[in-house]
């Protein structure tokens, strides 16, 4: 026992060192894959025609021509030119009182791109300024270095949040199962876990991204939930001995831990078919967090609680729980028939869900330099572009007449021609992307392709709405292959499907109730409500089966609700716990991801001590 907890230790020591290590990435590459025909065609585009990187400051004052903004501005242009990759600065009065130094930079790289933008603060902080005038920075080089430093910042308050959530859900529900000494045990294995992911995503090439930032606050809830179902069961034996208790709970307990494990790592799994990288790495994270919480709490904890010397609690039988218990047993049909009205309303309501594709759009919103980067839209028009890329000879009148030609690039035989357009969604995109190329097909070009922001968007939408489908299909497929093979029996394969399939739907008509777009991040809702919620489904099927030897069908169905309701409400809380940490997040697609998966996991619970033994009691019958 000794051993293992100095073992534990030990690895968490030097994966604390190795957090230090994590890698930020930013922008399309953690959103498309290279293996994409259209981001293939744009990088291919990026080789032959040199897409810049540009940093904007935005100089207000009461004369922007005036003798002292003239001299700073040679001040600072001298200075920001001797930074490396720094391609040229200019000048653009927009009007009296307001100009903007254009900075275009030659390289593309992350850190690079963090070094120079570091470098510009200095110089201006450096070159003393005229008393009055307002210097502020934007452009795509700062967006991604605010954007990096409040996603450190964003991760430390929502690692907080969710650590305070979990400590008060904890004291308020479990200690009375536990006693107060032993309550926070959970809470110890959940964050090893994270320390253990944090500290392995470098060793195993996992970067920090926008989308994978919310999985650790996420896992403080995620993770607790196996220590939770494992001590509850101890709880319950110990009257028998420490000893036998623990082996009690790792024989009885540990294989419907087991199977929740397979399940939930099969659905996060899923992700990776989504055909976007950041989400297979959200996926990744989450499950390589519940591999580690499982071998915790089958090691670790029971190393722990062979040191207990307190005696078994009286029982403390939950109201809430038993009103549960009473209307699944008395009204088991209209149970049913208001699951079933769920899931046909939300199947229906699915397709009127919008999306935001516009990744730009997931960053706070109120950081200087994405609010002045709108800002600088709005003065230069702010328009989505299309590119033509080809090595034909394009006569531009045929274009301009039809779509409006904005300007024309050449680099050796191939021509670049730019189409600009005003246009704000995924439908809008598609039409004029699939407009754009019927048009050149009929006037029979051949060797071209069509690039540009408002394709890369267009491509995020249409992943996002196949890979919602993909990972859902291929998360039911597994899960009913799974428990069939398990229980070999299709009632008990479809029984924990039942109540996820209603939550789905109840999610869906939240969303249109609220008027919420889908993001990047809520697209992984269904393999999240998959991935717990069945979680639950199996820990009430397999108690059920288990007092079912002994009792009568209703008196199982009491017992399992007053025996295992109470485990996994403290687990479905400290998960919605992880989840509602999202919510202290700046960042729009965690807040949103935070908000729904906290009501889904609250609804898997509710579905799982209602849907469940409703369903159990009618094919009883049957």
């Amino acid at each position: 026992m000794k051993s293992i907890i100095l073992l534990v230790v030990l690895l968490t020591i030097l994966l604390i060192f190795s957090a230090s290590n994590v890698k930020f990435e930013r922008g399309l590459k953690t959103y498309l894959s290279k293996d994409n025909k259209i981001y293939s065609e744009y990088l291919r585009y990026t080789k032959h025609f040199k897409i810049r990187e540009n940093a904007f400051l935005f100089l207000k004052y009461e004369d922007v021509t005036s003798k002292d903004v003239l001299e700073y501005f040679e001040e600072i242009k001298k200075r920001i030119k001797e930074i490396d990759y720094v391609e040229g600065v200019e000048y653009i009065p927009i009007s009296r009182t307001f100009a903007i130094i254009s900075i275009e930079i030659g390289t593309r790289d992350d850190e690079k791109l963090e070094n120079i933008a570091k470098q510009i603060e200095r110089v201006l902080n450096f070159v003393p300024k005229p008393v009055g005038l307002n210097v502020q920075k934007t452009g795509s080089v700062f967006l991604w270095y605010e954007i990096k430093r409040e996603m450190g910042k964003s991760l430390g308050v929502m690692m907080s949040a969710s650590t305070i959530l979990m400590i008060l859900i904890l004291f308020l529900t479990f200690r009375n199962v536990v006693g107060s000494l032993y309550a926070f045990l959970p809470l110890l294995i959940s964050i090893l876990s994270v320390i253990y992911v944090f500290g392995l995503m470098p060793i195993i090439g996992i970067p920090m991204t926008e989308l994978t930032h919310g999985a650790l606050p996420i896992l403080i809830g995620l993770c607790i939930d196996y220590a939770v179902q494992f001590q509850s069961r101890y709880e319950e034996e110990k009257w028998r001995g420490i000893n036998e208790a623990i082996s009690i709970a790792r024989k009885r307990t540990g294989l419907a831990i087991f199977l929740s494990l397979l399940t939930s790592v099969l659905c996060f799994t899923s992700m990776c078919f989504s055909g976007v990288p950041g989400l297979g790495y959200f996926g990744l994270l989450l499950s390589l967090g519940l591999i580690i919480a499982f071998i915790l709490t089958l090691t670790f904890l029971p190393s722990i609680l062979a040191f207990d010397k307190h005696k078994k609690l009286s029982e403390n039988k939950e109201r809430i729980l038993k009103i549960f218990a009473d209307l699944s047993i008395s009204k088991p049909r209209t149970v049913l028939s208001i699951a079933v009205l769920l899931l046909i309303f939300g199947a229906i309501l699915s397709t009127q869900i919008g999306m935001e594709i516009q990744h730009r759009k997931y960053a706070p919103q109120d950081l200087e330099a994405v609010r002045l980067f709108d800002e600088l839209e709005r003065i230069t028009g702010g328009q989505s572009t299309y590119v033509i890329v080809t090595s034909e000879d394009i006569s531009e009148s045929y274009l301009k007449d039809r779509f409006g030609v904005e300007k024309v690039e050449y680099s050796g035989n191939l021509k670049a021609i730019y189409i600009s357009t005003k246009l704000e969604n995924y439908e809008d995109y598609v039409r004029t992307y699939n407009e754009i190329r019927s048009y050149l097909k009929f006037l029979g070009f051949k060797e071209f392709y069509v690039t540009g922001n408002p394709v890369l968007d267009m491509e995020i939408g249409r992943l996002m709405i196949e890979g919602q489908q993909r990972i859902t299909l291929i998360c039911y497929f597994l899960i009913f292959i799974l428990l069939l093979a398990i229980y070999r029996s299709i009632k008990k394969a479809l029984i924990p499907l039942l109540p996820i399939t209603t939550v789905i739907g109840a999610m869906n008509i939240l969303m249109f109730s609220l008027d919420m777009k889908h993001t990047m991040m809520s697209i992984t809702l269904n393999s999240i409500i998959i991935g717990l919620g069945i979680d639950y489904s199996i820990h009430m099927i397999e108690r059920y089966y288990e007092e079912r030897k002994r009792l009568d069908a209703v008196k199982a169905i009491k017992k399992t609700i007053e025996r295992i309701g109470r485990a996994i409400s403290v687990s479905a809380l400290t998960t919605a716990g992880g989840f509602f940490a999202l919510i202290f997040s700046d960042f729009p697609i965690a807040k949103s991801a935070g908000f729904l998966s906290f009501f889904a996991i609250i609804l898997c619970l509710i579905a799982a001590i209602t849907v469940v033994p409703a369903f159990l009691l009618i094919t009883e019958k049957i």
